[in-house]
């Protein structure tokens, strides 16, 4: 579970620690993930990537890796 206040500023710093496995952070306004809110950058092997994006309005949202959509999952706070 990830809470921001609404409207900041929100910053991810991923680190990927897994050697040649892709991954991403990924928003969505619900857990069907068909509308994005935000989608981050895929980051391959041992390496980081930092994104800065708006925080949605308040409600709570969903947010995944895309590439392991079932086991990377997790809700976005907005208050």
């Amino acid at each position: 579970t990830i809470t921001v206040a609404a409207g900041s500023a929100v910053t991810i710093n991923f680190s990927n620690k897994d050697s040649g496995i892709p991954h991403n952070f990924a928003l969505y306004t619900d857990s069907s993930a068909s509308k994005s809110i935000f989608v981050g950058k895929t980051v391959t092997g041992v390496n980081t990537m930092t994104s800065t994006f708006s925080a949605p309005a308040k409600g709570t949202y969903f947010f995944r890796c895309d590439f392991h959509p079932t086991q990377m999952t997790g809700s976005f706070i907005v208050q």
